[in-house]
């Protein structure tokens, strides 16, 4: 793999991980949550497939492989997709979903010290705490603006726990179980698995109907291209060579550009308070990354 691709890959895996905020807030409305993400995961499934056949990637994988390929994904696809896509579907405002959620990258690296035998330098955990709080000032006045009676369900914000578990949870389980699964046909089973519990939620507690347009088509197409296949796999890549802490701090840095996006495409304000706080999560995350050791991966 080319040098300047490998150095290039964390950068664009928050890129893509960052257009999916915007993706979920075009697609939603035109789909019930667990509808839209079973058909997401459908494609997704069907492409990975597909394309691991071309390049004549192994399909077939063991009991064990299957296994632990399935039980991640209940965290990664299940949990945490699934719970954003439903706190928000339940009027539980994005701000309020990826504040907690912003949680994740603190509670992955204290929970890869013990279970991965991680270590935390003093600046990381410096670079912790500042991301954190860039994100929480970045979301700041969304919060504040409206949100304060706090009015959304309780099941809504049970689903951004739900969300904020799973990916925690199945951030440090890919990093301990997932590094000899295949890539694509990994990606595809975990799909399989996540895709077939939500079409029975789907079927059962919504009225599965989509609004079809051109721009849907489109927008879901990317989210299945760019955010399925492209940042997970992207993901899985980072977590074999890398800490999961470190890792996980990358999505520190997906805040503030989901926000910009959201600037770009929906004119959403971003306040001086939020600009202050983008510069803490950048800050942040680059004394995360800092001096921190990666062993290569054999391609």
């Amino acid at each position: 793999m080319n040098d300047l691709f490998k150095r290039s890959i964390p950068g664009l895996f928050v890129f893509l991980w960052a257009t999916g905020f915007v993706g979920a807030k075009f697609l939603l409305p035109h789909a019930p949550p667990f509808t839209l993400l079973t058909l997401r995961y459908a494609i997704s499934a069907v492409l990975l497939i597909v394309l691991a056949v071309a390049i004549r990637e192994p399909i077939r994988m063991t009991r064990s492989q299957l296994g632990r390929a399935a039980y991640i994904s209940l965290f990664l696809h299940l949990g945490y997709t699934g719970g954003i896509f439903f706190a928000i579907s339940r009027g539980v405002p994005a701000g309020i979903t990826a504040v907690v959620v912003s949680l994740q990258p603190v509670l992955v690296a204290l929970i890869a010290v013990p279970m991965l035998g991680e270590r935390l330098r003093a600046s990381q955990i410096v670079g912790l705490a500042l991301g954190l709080t860039g994100v929480v000032l970045l979301l700041l006045p969304k919060i504040l603006q409206g949100s304060t009676s706090l009015a959304f369900s309780t099941v809504g914000v049970i689903g951004a726990l739900v969300s904020l578990v799973g990916s925690v949870w199945g951030t440090i389980e890919q990093k301990r179980f997932g590094s000899d699964l295949p890539v694509l046909s990994g990606m595809a089973v975990q799909y399989i698995f996540s895709g077939v519990i939500l079409a029975v939620l789907a079927a059962t507690t919504e009225d599965v109907h989509i609004e079809w347009s051109t721009q849907f088509i489109a927008v879901l197409l990317w989210i299945v291209v760019g955010l399925s296949m492209g940042s997970v796999a992207l993901l899985f890549y980072l977590l074999r060579q890398g800490s999961a802490g470190s890792v996980s701090s990358l999505l520190y840095l997906g805040t503030p550009l989901a926000a910009l996006f959201g600037y770009l495409a929906f004119g959403e304000h971003i306040p001086p308070l939020g600009v202050f706080g983008m510069g803490l999560a950048v800050v942040g995350v680059w004394l995360v990354l800092r001096q921190t050791k990666v062993t290569p991966v054999v391609d």
